[in-house]
């Protein structure tokens, strides 16, 4: 396989995932007025969340590295669909989190359940040996990325 064959398997095999990824969830009420990007986002809100305590904007838009004017509105756009709620940090005052509604956290759950299901499908469609060395290449290409992406300029 050369690399160019190669680059076209990596980019599909994300776009791929992102149409599994909503046509699974789009019939779910919990989460039928979601775009994949808010479920990623609800997903980082929830795995940042320490002790009852949401994240601030800032460790979001960090963990998915974008600007801070751009997690504002797509988490307002949560807050309008009642996903999320702001409020005042119980550690720092001055600061706000982002907190999962009751709502919020059944998308989440719907969305986690349909990433451990697909994950569940893959590797029973694979032998024991070919899913550890999927998972080992995937490791390796990951590090590849990370230390690619340390090389890269934030702007």
């Amino acid at each position: 396989m050369n690399e160019m064959e190669f680059g076209n398997i990596l980019y599909k095999l994300y776009h791929s995932e992102v149409k599994l990824e909503g046509a699974a969830v789009k019939d779910n009420k919990n989460c039928a007025e979601l775009t994949v990007n808010e479920l990623n986002l609800i997903e980082c809100i929830r795995t940042l969340t320490k002790n009852s305590e949401g994240p601030t904007i800032s460790s979001i838009a960090n963990e998915l590295d974008i600007t801070r004017p751009s997690t504002t509105v797509a988490v307002n756009k949560l807050c309008a669909k009642k996903m999320t709620e702001k409020e005042g940090s119980i550690s720092d005052g001055r600061s706000v989190r982002v907190k999962l509604t009751a709502k919020g956290e059944k998308a989440y759950s719907t969305h986690h359940a349909f990433q451990n299901a697909l994950v569940k499908d893959i590797r029973q469609s694979m032998s024991e040996e070919e899913y550890k060395t999927l998972t080992a290449s995937l490791t390796k290409l990951k590090g590849i990325f990370d230390a690619k992406l340390e090389g890269v300029s934030e702007e």
